[in-house]
């Protein structure tokens, strides 16, 4: 029997931690109709953010009743889950949930958000010392053979087809052994769901062809980090108007520049989130394409929300918040961003003029982003709106699991000003998805 022909012997369901991390667990497929009516309980004391010890069982309930094959490993299909307490009520620190929660809220102002991702990842060898180096020594947009990932992005590209995950474009990016994979604009939990999959699959893949794929923001010093950039527009509830388009071309709506407004009210607070690691704030620096200001522009890849050309096409009208990278939980992200955005819509929050200025080169006061993420977990932690989008005990949880992170690299480095990437960070970061 062909291995595309194989029936699935494990039923894997997927869900995602605080953090935002990937996690998953395996029944054999003879208990689909078991978990499909009743769930799973599962020991949630070990995944974090989500139970203490003397509390500890959590119900994983999966959102459909049919299992995706794996085509990349047909061993096992997949099921995506929510996490709840056992009393059947959705767990208030489950991302999903989190989302769904704000999905709804925008539903109530009439609104739907429609999110399309720029994924960026490196793929990287291990040398037999210990020390990761780049696959390749490529730069942007270039062919083989200097795209060392070529074929390995065109199995990535054929494996998300098959879970009807669409996507846009895929490229080598600046830095090398760097790579992007684009993915369609989707409603926000599909959004989400989609970015977590696909983070999947490439960490599977790379693995499977003895490479590792990395989403750690910062691997080397001297390239360009990832970044996980989210192109955003908001919609009717019918999905037929975008209502980010403005009736002068080119242009974005008072909706949208409202919109706009929250995010950057609200941009210190978000960091925490967007960019939730060490090695995140040493991405966030002048000089590597990744932004440090809060501030936006048209076309200006050196603010932290650019409006993208779109040539007048009213589908095509979104702003794109470019600091997040992909070691946040998307859904998580996606939660934050939109909730800014919508008490930006509330509230009439005008944004400052939008820029021009190269912000990595000029000499402008504008404010700034946390520049690690100690600063960044207390403002979060000091952030009244954060908690009122979030909810209190997932900031409190968050802050609190970070923060530890933070102790631990400076007990480990001693140097938490330092700009290298340390081992520590490399131990840490390099296989998280």
């Amino acid at each position: 029997m062909s291995a595309n022909l194989r029936k699935p012997e494990f039923l894997r369901l997927i869900f995602t931690d605080l953090l935002g991390h990937t996690r998953s667990i395996e029944v054999g497929m003879n208990r689909l109709d078991e978990v499909v009516k009743h769930g799973l309980v599962i020991d949630g004391s070990s995944v974090p953010g989500y139970a203490l010890v003397n509390e500890s069982d959590l119900l994983l309930l999966p959102e459909s009743a049919t299992p995706t094959p794996q085509s990349w490993d047909p061993a096992a299909a997949f099921i995506m889950c929510g996490v709840y307490e056992t009393s059947g009520d959705p767990h208030p620190r489950d991302p999903r949930n989190i989302l769904r929660r704000v999905a709804t809220k925008a539903a109530e102002m009439g609104f739907q958000l429609k999110v399309g991702c720029e994924l960026e990842f490196f793929t990287l060898n291990r040398e037999d010392n210990g020390r990761v180096i780049p696959f390749d020594n490529g730069g942007y947009f270039c062919s083989q053979p200097a795209d060392g990932s070529l074929d390995l992005r065109r199995d990535v590209i054929r494996t998300l087809n098959t879970l009807h995950i669409p996507t846009t474009s895929h490229h080598h990016e600046v830095a090398n052994g760097q790579h992007e994979i684009g993915l369609n604009y989707r409603t926000a939990v599909t959004a989400a769901d989609d970015i977590m999959l696909s983070r999947t699959v490439i960490s599977e893949i790379a693995y499977r062809q003895g490479l590792i794929a990395t989403f750690m923001p910062k691997p080397f010093t001297d390239q360009n980090g990832s970044g996980m950039h989210l192109h955003q527009s908001l919609w009717g509830l019918d999905g037929s108007r975008n209502l980010f388009t403005s009736e002068t071309t080119g242009d974005i709506s008072l909706l949208a520049t409202h919109y706009v407004g929250g995010l950057l009210e609200h941009a210190t607070t978000l960091a925490a989130v967007v960019a939730p690691t060490v090695n995140s704030y040493k991405r966030l620096v002048p000089g590597f394409e990744a932004p440090t200001r809060v501030a936006w522009g048209y076309k200006n890849r050196s603010t932290m929300v650019r409006v993208p050309h779109f040539n007048g096409s009213a589908k095509a009208a979104r702003i794109e918040l470019r600091c997040p990278d992909a070691t946040s939980s998307p859904h998580l992200v996606i939660a934050a961003m939109l909730a800014a955005g919508l008490d930006g819509i509330s509230k009439k929050i005008e944004p400052p003029l939008p820029t021009d200025e190269d912000l990595f080169e000029g000499t402008s006061d504008t404010e700034s982003l946390p520049g690690s993420l100690e600063l960044a977990l207390k403002t979060l932690e000091k952030s009244d709106a954060m908690r009122e989008f979030l909810g209190s005990s997932v900031v409190d949880t968050l802050v609190k699991m970070r923060r530890k992170e933070w102790k631990d690299y400076v007990k480990s480095t001693g140097d938490p000003g330092h700009s290298e990437i340390t081992s520590w960070e490399i131990d840490r970061y390099l296989h998280v998805n």
